[in-house]
C-alpha cells in the first residue's frame, strides 16, 4: 500500500467522532442597563443585516444551480446514484453549501463594519439559519425565504461555552458587555437546575413585553430537564406505560388509551376577541395613512414604490397593544399545550396518531387554526414523550383511512359533518374517539383489525362513557353560545342507537323535524 493512502486512512480512523449527548434549555432572565440595552440594540441590527445579505447570497447561488447542466443532467437522470452525483457537482460548482456560506459571513464580517459588532461564532451561527432557511426551498419544503423586516431579529446565539457568547458563574460575557441574572432568579429550582449542569452554548433572547424590551439567556445544557416532584419525592407528572392514540382535530381532540379515554374541546380556554383586534387594526391603519399621506393616492390607494416609514407616538402605542396582545394569547396557549401533553404522557409515553397536512387544515379552518395550533401541540407532545422514554408515531391516512374504516372490514365513507360512526355490524360510537381506538392498533402503516376486535368488548364502554361525559360538559370560552358541547361531538347514542335525551340540559332546542311531524299528523287528524 503506498504511504499516501495509509497516512489518509490513519488520518481518517484517528479523527475524533462529536459526541451526542442529551440537551435541554434553561431560561433564565438577566438585568439590562439602558446603556448595555443600546449596545445590543445595534449588535441585534448588525446580526439582521448579515442575516439578510448571507440569505440574498444563498438565495443567488441557488438559482445558479438550478440554472446550471448538472442540475438538468440530474433531473433528466433516472439513476439514483447519478442523480446524486450530478446534485453535488451543480452545488459544488457554485458554492451552494453551508461551509461555503460561513466563509462568505466571515468575509463580510472582516472588510465590512458588522465585525465591530459580531464575531466568528455568531456570523458562522446565522450563517448556519440562512443556509438552512434556503435548504428547504431547495428541497421543496418551502417556497421562499423571508428577509427581516423593521422588528429584527429575536435572538442570537454562539457555538459553544468557551468563545463570544458565554456564560460565566451568573452571568452573559460578550465582547466587553456583561449581562448579570436578574435578581431572585436563583430561587427557581428549574435555574438551579440548569445552572448545575454543564453549558454548552448560549442563546441570547429579546422579547417585548408589555411594552418594554426583556432580554434572556437560554442556556443549552447537557443533561435532562428538571424534574417537578411534591414533598414525598413523587413526580408531579407521572408517565403512564400503556399506548395512546389520538385524534387531533381543528377544534377537538380524542385521547384513547387502555384504561382511560377523554374528548375534549381543543384550547378551548383560549380566546381571541377577533372584533377587539380589528378594530386596533384599523385604528393602526388610520393613523399609517395620516403619517405618511405621500404614500397614497386621492382614492386611498397605496402608489406602488413608496413605503410608510413615519410612525407616530401614537401608531408606535398601537402596535405595542397589538403585540401585547398576540403575546398573552401565545402564553396562554403554550401553557394549555403543556397541562394536556402532560396529560397524555400520564396515559403512556407510546403515541400513535395519524400524519395530518395542518397546512390544509388552515386553508379550510384558518381562523379556528391559528387559535388553537395543533401542529404547536405536537411538537409539544413529541418532545415531552421523548424526554418520558417512548415515541409519537405518525402513520399515513392514505393507508389506514382511519375515518372511513370499521372493526367488520368494511369502509364507509362519511362527509366532515357526519360526526357519528354507525355500521350496519352494530358499532355506533363517535367518530374521533373511534379513530383514536383504531389509531391504537396501528402497526407498520397497517391497521390490525383482529387485534382491534379482540379489545373492542372492553373499550367499548370506555369510549361510550368518554363520549357522554363530552356531551354533557359545557362549552367554555364561548360567551352566547347556547350548545354545551361543540357539533363536532354529535349527539350521544346508546347502545341501541337511540339519542339519549334525558343526559342534556333543559335549555336545548326542540327537534324541529319531530315538530314537523307531530304538526303533520294533527291536521291530518282533525281532517278525519
Amino acid at each position: 500500500m503506498p504511504l499516501s493512502s495509509r497516512t489518509s486512512q490513519t488520518k481518517k480512523t484517528s479523527k475524533k467522532v462529536k459526541r451526542q449527548t442529551p440537551s435541554f434549555v434553561c431560561e433564565v432572565p438577566l438585568c439590562v442597563t439602558r446603556r448595555q440595552e443600546r449596545t445590543l440594540d445595534k449588535r441585534f441590527e448588525a446580526g439582521r443585516q448579515l442575516y439578510n445579505a448571507l440569505l440574498g447570497e444563498a438565495k443567488n447561488r441557488l438559482v445558479l444551480v438550478r440554472q446550471s447542466i448538472w442540475y438538468t443532467k440530474a433531473k433528466k437522470s433516472t439513476d439514483k446514484k447519478e442523480r446524486q452525483a450530478h446534485f453535488s457537482a451543480a452545488r459544488q460548482a457554485h458554492g451552494f453549501s453551508l461551509y461555503a456560506l460561513e466563509a462568505v459571513a466571515d468575509k463580510m464580517r472582516r472588510t465590512t463594519w458588522l465585525g465591530d459588532h459580531l464575531d466568528s461564532h455568531v456570523a458562522q451561527k446565522l450563517a448556519k439559519r440562512a443556509f438552512e432557511a434556503v435548504y428547504k426551498v431547495a428541497l421543496g419544503k418551502a417556497k421562499a425565504v423571508r428577509f427581516k423586516g423593521e422588528r429584527g431579529l429575536h435572538s442570537l446565539e454562539g457555538k459553544s461555552n468557551a468563545a463570544c457568547i458565554r456564560w460565566r458563574d451568573d452571568r452573559i460575557m460578550w465582547n466587553g458587555l456583561e449581562l448579570p441574572m436578574a435578581k431572585g432568579a436563583q430561587r427557581d429550582p428549574v435555574i438551579r437546575h440548569g445552572l448545575a449542569s454543564r453549558v454548552k452554548y448560549v442563546r441570547l433572547v429579546r422579547r417585548d413585553v408589555r411594552g418594554k424590551t426583556r432580554y434572556y439567556a437560554q442556556l443549552v445544557c447537557e443533561g435532562v430537564p428538571y424534574v417537578k416532584v411534591n414533598e414525598k419525592g413523587e413526580r408531579i407528572h407521572p408517565i403512564g406505560q400503556e399506548t395512546v392514540g389520538l385524534d387531533i382535530g381543528p377544534s377537538t381532540i380524542a385521547i384513547v388509551g387502555d384504561t382511560q379515554a377523554l374528548l375534549t374541546p381543543f384550547a378551548d380556554a383560549v380566546v381571541r376577541d377577533h372584533q377587539k383586534i380589528r378594530r386596533l387594526q384599523r385604528k393602526q391603519d388610520r393613523q399609517r395613512r395620516a403619517n405618511n399621506p405621500d404614500c397614497y393616492d386621492d382614492k386611498g390607494r397605496a402608489i406602488k414604490g413608496k413605503r410608510p416609514t413615519q410612525k407616530s407616538r401614537h401608531q408606535l402605542e398601537t402596535e405595542a397593544v397589538l403585540r401585547e396582545r398576540h403575546r398573552r394569547e401565545a402564553a396562554h396557549r403554550k401553557t394549555l399545550h403543556g397541562q394536556l401533553a402532560n396529560q397524555v404522557i400520564a396515559i403512556g409515553p407510546h403515541i400513535k396518531t395519524e400524519k395530518l397536512s395542518y397546512k390544509a387544515f388552515q386553508k379550510m379552518y384558518g381562523r379556528s387554526i391559528s387559535v388553537r395550533a395543533p401542529k404547536l401541540f405536537l411538537s409539544i407532545l413529541t418532545r415531552k414523550a421523548e424526554s418520558a422514554g417512548g415515541a409519537v408515531e405518525e402513520f399515513s391516512t392514505y393507508h389506514t383511512a382511519l375515518s372511513q374504516a370499521c372493526l367488520c372490514g368494511q369502509k364507509h365513507k362519511k362527509r366532515l359533518s357526519e360526526r357519528i360512526h354507525a355500521c350496519d355490524c352494530g358499532i355506533v360510537m363517535q367518530r374521533d374517539l373511534f379513530s383514536a381506538y383504531l389509531a391504537k392498533h396501528v402497526e407498520n402503516e397497517c391497521l390490525q383489525v383482529a387485534n382491534a376486535n379482540e379489545h373492542w368488548p372492553g373499550a367499548e364502554p370506555l369510549l361510550r362513557t368518554a363520549w357522554q361525559q363530552a356531551t354533557n360538559q359545557p362549552a367554555s370560552g364561548q360567551p352566547g353560545h347556547n350548545r354545551t358541547w361543540p357539533s363536532s361531538f354529535g349527539t350521544y347514542r346508546s347502545q341501541s342507537g337511540s339519542s339519549e335525551k334525558d343526559s342534556l340540559p333543559e335549555h336545548e332546542a326542540q327537534d324541529v323535524v319531530a315538530m314537523v311531524q307531530a304538526t303533520v299528523r294533527a291536521c291530518e287528524s282533525a281532517k278525519v
